[in-house]
């Protein structure tokens, strides 16, 4: 099913279908809907953890875990509110459904982010568990 999910991602990204068309697909291939039982292995993710350091410091500056869900539902209501306060995140190069896709069909887990600022000293760190 991994395969499945990651041949449908592709296909939105090369553009030969649509956000919605890949978010159907990837719930169409969800044990649920198609009536199986939840496999015994958890393979999506099930939060997104943010992490901010500071260098030399043992402590973290800001630490966020969230459920993914929380964030899917984030996604779905800042991509609506989006577009009713006139922003055109896609002109931005920001798709929400894309990203919300990724996220939580994507079955990916680790870390997707990790930036160093060598000027602030700072570190971000993104990770899905």
């Amino acid at each position: 099913m991994q395969e499945e999910r990651m041949r449908i991602l592709q296909m939105l990204k090369e553009g030969k279908i649509t956000v919605d068309e890949s978010l159907k697909l990837l719930e169409a291939l969800e044990p649920e809907a198609a009536g199986e039982p939840e496999p015994a292995v958890q393979t999506r993710a099930k939060w997104l953890r943010i992490r901010i350091t500071e260098r030399g410091k043992d402590k973290p500056k800001v630490m966020v875990t969230l459920p993914v869900g929380l964030v899917d539902w984030a996604l779905r209501t800042g991509s609506k509110f989006a577009s009713l306060g006139g922003a055109d995140l896609g002109e931005m190069g920001i798709d929400l459904n894309q990203l919300r896709a990724a996220l939580v069909y994507g079955g990916m887990k680790g870390k997707i982010i990790d930036v160093m600022d060598d000027e602030e000293g700072q570190r971000v760190e993104i990770e899905l568990e």
